[in-house]
């Protein structure tokens, strides 16, 4: 009849793992507390191996396969586990008796009971770390979306434009539809990949204060991510003057994943809808963050369309490459009035009894007629979306009053009592009045009439300003904001004031 062993192994511990399972071996040591090595050994006897370094956990099962012969003894590898049961995991018997001969013999005598106790532990051990993982499998799998029910269509566009165009207007009326979850952000000069997609930073317990570091999700991710888990709903990401930051650098690895599929595609074995990343990515950080499993291949999913808005005019900024243009829609918003509501395009400016509309349409018509002096003139056109409404109101709190016949002259008299102490409670509130009056009718001046001097005609302004009479950017705004009604626009050439007010020729 068989017996059964432990064999407390100290020294050779990796030889015995190189040899492959099934496999037979010739040990020969001398054993602890034997006169005779290894003579109690036969053949069909059990054994388990037992590691007795720091491990201290049961790890192989040998099986003899030969008599022995003088200190040799030819066993074979049956099992062997690099998670096994340690020592104070078993039953007090076993950790007992293995205590008490560990010092003393490389071969202990145990019962069959007790050999199988110990089997029976190493199996559930291996047991249990291959269901862990198992669940693990599971429980992703069971997170995964059935890519079948997810809304497709998913875009990629590009609004470019003259400032003022209607670029976000377009955007919220067209593409934002009831029921769409929205994200915007701004691309500056200084705005980065980390930025964007997610970085690494401390992380402090609020309980030890210890610091850890961790992946925190930048705005990509995280719209990657609720878009990942509502396959039902449609989610847009608006990005603002994309031309203004490093946008192939701020996407980076992400740049591959614009390109979209324009069918129902099968990959690897999903069958993805229209509009989702035809190419995935490896990167664990946002797979962590929206699968939670880091070897999942990253997409952007069919119901989230990315959205962003450039401005053709502007100066000193980023060029978008061809190989990042080509992976979006490109749109030219128009600069038209016809969707600008009536209440902007109608509305007079200040006391001028010109429209914006008509204003607009007439400056536009000298730049691109300026085309020659004028490098792209068609991008420095003033958009119809240049100014708000609340930027033509008129305050007429600001009109000379009394026997003044300007407001230059009125504001003058005023500041002048106030730098000499004598004003009075009637003339110190007057003179308050006709500050904010004046401050409100400046908006439309300072920020039009200044682009148009500063940037429209910069190296030509007498194209349309009176320069022969404004020969200063000071004077113009002087100018404008001190006269009344019609006046106002004597700062331009006779000719644009005639098409401003034809009746009058």
């Amino acid at each position: 009849m068989s017996k059964s062993y432990i064999m407390i192994i100290e020294e050779g511990i990796k030889t015995f793992s190189l040899i492959g399972h099934g496999n037979d071996c010739k040990i020969s040591f001398a054993i602890k507390g034997q006169t005779e090595p290894l003579v109690t050994l036969n053949v069909g006897d059990k054994i388990v191996g037992y590691i007795s370094n720091n491990k201290k956990m049961f790890s192989y099962l040998f099986k003899v396969q030969k008599e022995t012969e003088g200190n040799e003894c030819v066993i074979v590898k049956q099992f062997e586990s690099a998670t096994g049961p340690v020592l104070d995991s078993m039953d007090d018997d076993v950790q007992n008796m293995v205590l008490s001969h560990e010092q003393t013999e490389s071969l202990i005598l145990i019962t069959e009971e007790q050999y199988y106790k110990i089997v029976d532990a190493m199996m559930s051990k291996c047991n249990e770390e291959y269901t862990r993982k198992n669940e693990e499998i599971d429980i992703l799998q069971e997170k995964r979306i059935d890519e079948t029910s997810r809304k497709q269509g998913g875009i990629n566009i590009l609004l470019y434009g003259v400032p003022g165009s209607g670029k976000s207007w377009t955007i919220e009326h067209e593409y934002c539809k009831p029921g769409t979850i929205v994200e915007r952000l701004v691309f500056h000069p200084d705005y980065t990949n980390a930025d964007f997609i997610g970085q690494i930073l401390p992380v402090v317990d609020p309980v030890d204060k210890m610091v850890t570091y961790e992946f925190t999700p930048g705005p990509f991710t995280n719209i990657l991510k609720e878009a990942y888990n509502n396959p039902s709903r449609p989610y847009v990401l608006i990005i603002e003057e994309i031309n203004r930051g490093n946008a192939p650098a701020i996407f980076g690895d992400v740049f591959q994943l614009l390109d979209r599929t324009v069918e129902d595609k099968v990959i690897d074995g999903v069958n993805y809808p229209k509009g989702t990343s035809e190419y995935g990515i490896t990167n664990e950080n946002i797979a962590k963050v929206v699968y939670d499993d880091g070897k999942h291949k990253v997409r952007i999913p069919s119901n989230l369309s990315i959205l962003g808005t450039m401005n053709t005019s502007d100066q000193n900024v980023f060029t978008l490459d061809t190989a990042f243009q080509r992976r979006w829609n490109m749109r030219l918003i128009e600069n038209n009035f016809n969707n600008v509501r009536g209440s902007l395009a109608n509305a007079e400016i200040l006391d001028t009894k010109v429209t914006w509309k008509k204003f607009c349409e007439t400056v536009n018509t000298i730049i691109i007629g300026n085309r020659a002096k004028m490098a792209s003139a068609e991008d420095k056109r003033l958009g119809v979306y240049f100014v708000h409404e609340q930027d033509l109101a008129f305050d007429s709190r600001a009109l000379p009053t009394g026997n003044f016949m300007t407001t230059y002259d009125e504001l003058n008299d005023l500041v002048r009592h106030e730098l000499l102490g004598t004003l009075d409670e009637t003339k110190k509130a007057r003179l308050e009045e006709m500050r904010d009056a004046i401050l409100h009718n400046r908006l439309f001046p300072e920020k039009v009439i200044k682009y148009l001097w500063d940037d429209a005609f910069k190296f030509n302004p007498e194209a349309i300003f009176d320069t022969e009479n404004m020969d200063s950017l000071e004077k113009v705004i002087r100018t404008f904001v001190y006269n009344k009604g019609a006046d106002r626009f004597k700062i331009f050439k006779q000719n644009v004031r005639d098409t401003l007010y034809p009746t009058q020729q």
